[in-house]
């Protein structure tokens, strides 16, 4: 090959990568890639953080209400435990009203034996005079007042009676 040769070959590549570099360097064909390319490069921050930003602020939030539960959870089992740890100590106190109740519960029932009893003496006393609630009317109260004989004398049951001093010391 000659140089003649080797030199228009070159000036023909020259001329290729200069043809070659001038259309890939168009201004046009730069300026549209560049907006093609742009809409890619183009992120549209807000929509993609506030979400993001919100969720983290509404977690810190529940955060927050949770430690302020969790702290009053904590000084709640404090109480408790002293409370817990306190009621052995009253135990004697504790007995000592258990025993109370219980005697109260046994004079309420010895009264209500009473009350009983003295019921059925009304209602045998009643039926011996004749008293019922539907006969009495307020013309026969004073008749026995003006009455001048008294035929019978009824007779009176004294109840046993009982005596608080047995049941409190």
């Amino acid at each position: 090959m000659s140089n003649v040769n080797i030199r228009n070959i070159q000036q023909n590549f020259y001329s290729f990568c200069f043809i070659l570099i001038n259309s890939l360097f168009n201004m046009e064909h730069v300026e549209k890639t560049a907006k093609d390319y742009k809409k890619y490069l183009q992120i549209d921050l807000n929509s993609a953080v506030n979400p993001l930003s919100n969720s983290i602020d509404e977690m810190l939030t529940q955060l927050e209400e949770f430690e302020i539960m969790m702290t009053f959870l904590v000084q709640d089992r404090k109480d408790y435990k002293d409370i817990l740890t306190s009621i052995p100590n009253y135990k004697a106190e504790f007995t000592d009203l258990c025993n109370k109740i219980d005697t109260i519960e046994r004079l309420i029932s010895h009264i209500k034996s009473n009350l009983d009893e003295l019921e059925s003496e009304v209602e045998k006393a009643e039926t011996n005079l004749g008293c019922t609630e539907k006969t009495v009317k307020v013309t026969q109260i004073f008749t026995p007042l003006f009455k001048k004989n008294v035929d019978k004398k009824n007779s009176f049951h004294h109840s046993e009676l009982f005596k608080t001093e047995n049941y409190f010391q």
